[in-house]
């Protein structure tokens, strides 16, 4: 049973992010009397709170002109640029970068080539980057999520990857940590994908989302209960990992390989232009890979089933042939609906930046169980996915 002080150290934080909450949502000054309306708390109540969120350097009172005469109501605003929050995602031959805000508002992004630099130097010049174009220093950065293609320790390590073998058994998040000064938490980079769109993409509105991208090798994750399925081992969604594993009769070392086109971005722009060779190259590959996605359709049972592949458009182009192909490996009328993804390549680097704010959240607000802003963080991309 919760003890009174307990009880009354919950209470105070539900209230601190009521009014926070309220604050970051509205943008702009409001006063007292406002905010206890819309929070519902008493006005010595969001008195006492807004006190101890100005102590914390989170809001600041605002000088309100008066509508009439007397003392002008007392306003207090969300500090929002008191921090910052980065999220880097890392591949072969370079990265990309994103720097928000405490309310998730985006003021920086940036991509960049690895330059022979090692992943942890990538990390930083990224996220200097970022910061260059926002025209800001670092000196408020709280936190930074970073994505990486392989299997990742809760440690931040990499155990093991086929993309970039070198940086296998490196402390990255802890290396980072220590030159950036600030928090680092390193995942999975098509985990953090599928988290991103669950949260504020094309999945979002649903618990369980299984993620499908197809790239030059094809990769899965799952989200279930609106977490990131890692598994005891953190090896769920992990295919790639079973011996002998192909997905497809062509594929080399899990690369795709293509005959009608150099790509699959190709193959399905010519498919969707009509081409038949590349119509038929697309239906064989469907019917290839149906029957591994059906056996995790079955054992997850998912909401929805979200697909990239390219831009939207070339997504949509594959759920058709992709969603018949897995229908004949189902005896059941019962099956989800296939859709294209919404944050395209963006995907993985909003994802880091939001599991950034999902660990961190207390450490970056200093208000325990204030939400993470993946509204904001997410709300831009769709229309300018590529």
């Amino acid at each position: 049973m919760e003890t009174a002080p307990g009880a009354a150290h919950a209470e105070r934080s539900a209230n601190q992010v009521a009014c926070l909450r309220f604050l970051a949502d509205a943008g702009v000054a409001q006063t007292v009397g406002v905010i206890s309306a819309e929070t519902g708390l008493s006005r010595p109540t969001v008195h006492a709170v807004l006190d101890d969120l100005v102590a914390a350097g989170l809001v600041e009172p605002s000088n309100a002109a008066s509508a009439g005469p007397g003392r002008p109501a007392r306003s207090f605003r969300f500090v929002r640029e008191a921090g910052l929050v980065a999220g880097v995602d890392i591949g072969p031959r370079g990265a990309r970068a994103v720097l928000c805000d405490l309310a998730g508002e985006r003021l920086g992004y940036a991509e960049l080539g690895r330059a022979g630099r090692g992943v942890d130097a990538t990390v930083i010049a990224a996220v200097e980057a970022a910061a260059k174009e926002a025209g800001t220093d670092l000196e408020r950065l709280r936190a930074v999520g970073v994505a990486l293609p392989g299997v990742v320790e809760e440690s931040g390590r990499l155990r093991a990857s086929l993309v970039l073998p070198e940086v296998v058994g490196e402390p990255i998040a802890e290396t980072a940590s220590a030159k950036l000064g600030c928090l680092v938490t390193v995942d999975n980079d098509i985990k953090l994908a599928a988290l991103a769109e669950q949260r504020g993409g094309a999945g979002r509105g649903h618990t369980d989302v299984l993620y499908l991208q197809v790239g030059n090798r094809l990769s899965l994750s799952i989200v279930l209960d609106e977490e990131i399925r890692q598994g005891s081992h953190r090896l769920a969604g992990e295919l790639g990992a079973q011996r002998g594993m192909r997905w497809t009769r062509n594929a080399e070392r899990g690369q795709l390989v293509w005959t009608s086109r150099p790509t699959g971005e190709a193959v399905l722009q010519a498919a969707a232009d009509g081409d038949a060779d590349a119509q038929a190259e697309l239906e064989d590959f469907c019917h290839q890979i149906a029957g591994r996605i059906a056996t995790v359709l079955l054992v997850v049972d998912p909401d929805v089933v979200v697909v990239r592949c390219g831009g939207a458009a070339e997504s949509t182009t594959l759920l058709r042939p992709l969603e018949a192909a897995v229908a004949k490996e189902l005896v059941v009328p019962e099956r989800p609906p296939f859709v294209a993804a919404a944050l395209g390549r963006e995907a993985a680097v909003l994802g880091a930046a939001g599991h950034a704010f999902d660990r961190f959240g207390t450490d970056i607000y200093g208000v325990q169980s204030y939400p993470s802003p993946w509204n904001k963080l997410t709300h831009d991309t769709a229309s300018t996915v590529t």
